[in-house]
C-alpha cells in the first residue's frame, strides 16, 4: 500500500488496475480453457476405450500445471522484489500466452503417439510456471497502488480479472461449439480458444509496457532497500505467515478450481447435459462472479477482511451439496442447473477477494512479491491442482455423484479455521497496534528484525 506522501495519481490507479485486471482475465483464460475442452482434448490425446479414464488423465493434466507453480512462485517473485513488479508481470503474460498457443498447435495422438501426452503436460507445466509469478505478483502491483479508503476495492481487481477470465474461456469454447459442428470440434476446432490468447496476450502487453514501476517499490529502490535474497527472508523470517497464506491459499484455490472445473463434468456425465450448454452456463456464473467480487471488495473496506471471508465460506461450505443435489434431481433443470451454478461460482470468486488481499498485506513491501507468490504457488498446488482430480477420484472410487461437495467442503472448513485462528486486533487500536499483531484486517505485514522490512505507515 502506498504511503500519503507518494500517493500515485487517479490516473497510474486505473491504469495500474486495469493492467492488473486484464492481465489475471489472461492467466485465468489461458488456464481454465484447457478445462471447458477436456471433452475434446481426452479422445485426441488419451484415446481409451472408457472415456472416464480419459476424463481422469485429463484432469491428473489438469493438475500438473499446478505443480509448476511454486517455482513460478520463486522465480518470479525472486525477480519481482529485486528488480520490479512491472518488469516480473511482462515476462509472465508473455509466457502464459505463449504456452497456450503452442498447446493449441500441438499434434494429436494419432499423428505423433505417446509424444502428443508429454507435449501436452510440457505446456501445461509451462502455463502453470508462468501463472506461479502472474496472480500474486499483479496483485502485489495493484494494491501497492491502493490507499486505506480503496484498498479492498482495488484488491478486487486481481480476483475478479480472474473471474472475468474465467467468463471468456467457457464464452470462446461456446461460441466456437455454437458456430460448428460437433466433429468439428472434436477433430480441429479444440484449438480455437487456444490460439485465441495471442490477441489477448498482445493486448495486456501493450498495456504493461506503458505502466510506471509501483509506488512501494520505487520508495524501496530509493532508499537503496531492495532485498538481495528474498527468498531467504521469508523462508527464515516469516515461516508461520507463510504457512497461513499456504493454507489460506490451498483453501481458495480448491473451491475456485473444483467448482468451475469439476462442476461440468458434474452436468455432463450425471444429468446429460452437452458440453456447450456447460459451457454457456459456466460463462453466466463467471459473470455473476464478477459481480459478487466487486460486492466482496467493497464489503472488504466496510467491514474488513475477517467477516468477509468467513460468510463467503460458510456460505459455500452449507451450499455445495443442497445444490448439487437439486441439479441432478431435477433432471438438469435450466433454470435450477443455472441459478445453483451461478451461485457456486459467485461464491467461490467473493471467497477468494478478501483472499488475496490478505496475501499481499501479509509480508513487507521488501519481500511482498516472493513471500505471497511463493505461498500461493504452493498452495495452488495442493488445493488447485489436487482438488479437481480428487473430486473426480472421490466420484469414481464411491460411486456418489455428490463426491464433489466433500472436498469442496473441507476446503472451506480449512479456510474458516486458519481465519480464526490468525490474531485479531481490538477495534480501537491504534495503527502502529494493529501492524506488530499481524492483525488480519491490518494494512501491512509485521517486519520481524530486519530494518529495511519495515513497513511504511498508512
Amino acid at each position: 500500500m502506498s504511503s500519503p506522501e507518494i500517493a500515485p495519481s487517479h490516473s497510474l490507479v486505473r491504469r495500474a488496475s486495469l493492467a492488473g485486471f486484464f492481465g489475471t482475465a489472461v492467466e485465468a483464460y489461458d488456464f481454465m480453457v484447457f478445462t471447458f475442452l477436456i471433452a475434446y482434448l481426452s479422445p485426441q490425446f488419451f484415446p481409451s476405450d472408457d472415456p472416464a479414464a480419459g476424463i481422469l488423465s485429463s484432469l491428473v493434466v489438469l493438475g500438473t500445471g499446478f505443480l509448476a507453480r511454486p517455482v513460478g512462485g520463486i522465480v518470479f517473485g525472486r525477480i519481482g522484489d529485486r528488480f520490479g513488479r512491472r518488469f516480473a508481470l511482462i515476462s509472465t503474460i508473455s509466457g502464459m500466452g505463449g504456452a497456450t498457443v503452442l498447446m493449441g498447435l500441438l499434434p494429436t495422438h494419432s499423428a505423433v503417439g505417446i509424444l502428443a501426452p508429454v507435449l501436452l503436460v510440457l505446456t501445461r507445466l509451462l502455463q502453470g510456471f508462468f501463472a506461479g509469478g502472474e496472480q500474486m505478483g499483479s496483485a502485489t502491483f495493484v494494491t501497492e497502488h491502493a490507499s486505506v479508503k480503496n484498498y479492498g476495492i482495488l484488491s478486487a481487481m486481481t480476483p475478479v480479472g480472474f473471474a472475468f477470465g474465467g467468463t471468456l474461456a467457457p464464452l470462446f469454447v461456446a461460441v466456437t461449439t455454437s458456430l460448428s459442428s460437433e466433429e468439428v470440434m472434436a477433430s480441429w476446432g479444440w484449438r480455437i480458444p487456444l490460439l485465441m490468447s495471442l490477441p489477448l496476450m498482445l493486448y495486456v502487453l501493450f498495456l504493461r509496457t506503458r505502466l510506471e514501476e509501483s509506488p512501494d517499490f520505487k520508495e524501496l529502490a530509493d532508499k537503496h532497500e531492495v532485498q538481495s535474497s528474498p527468498v531467504r527472508s521469508v523462508v527464515t523470517r516469516y515461516p508461520v505467515t507463510l504457512l497461513r497464506v499456504i493454507a489460506l491459499s490451498a483453501s481458495v484455490l480448491a473451491i475456485g478450481y473444483v467448482v468451475p472445473a469439476y462442476m461440468p463434468l458434474f452436468l455432463q456425465r450425471e444429468v446429460g447435459m452437452a458440453p456447450g450448454t456447460t459451457a454457456w452456463l459456466a460463462t453466466a456464473g463467471s459473470a455473476f462472479a464478477i459481480a459478487v467480487g466487486f460486492a466482496a471488495g467493497f464489503m472488504i473496506d466496510r467491514s474488513g477482511r475477517r467477516n468477509t471471508m468467513i460468510l463467503g465460506l460458510g456460505i459455500i461450505l452449507v451450499a455445495m451439496f443442497p445444490i448439487m443435489y437439486l441439479i441432478k434431481a431435477t433432471g438438469g433443470n435450466l433454470i435450477v442447473t443455472a441459478l445453483g451454478h451461478m451461485l457456486l461460482v459467485g461464491l467461490a470468486g467473493a471467497s477468494a477477494v478478501p483472499v488475496y488481499a490478505t496475501l499481499t498485506s501479509a509480508f513487507p513491501a521488501a519481500v511482498r512479491y516472493t513471500g505471497a507468490a511463493i505461498g500461493f504457488g504452493l498452495g495452488s498446488a495442493i488445493g488447485g491442482g489436487a482438488g479437481p482430480y480428487l473430486a473426480g477420484k472421490l466420484t469414481a472410487a464411491t460411486g456418489n455423484p455428490y463426491a464433489a461437495s466433500v472436498v469442496v467442503g473441507a476446503a472451506a472448513l480449512l479456510g474458516v479455521v486458519v481465519i480464526a485462528t490468525m490474531p485479531n486486533s481490538n477495534s480501537s487500536a491504534a495503527p502502529e497496534a494493529t501492524l506488530m499483531t499481524g492483525d488480519i484486517d491490518a494494512v501491512d505485514a509485521d517486519p520481524v528484525g530486519d530494518p529495511s522490512l519495515t513497513p511504511k505507515m498508512v
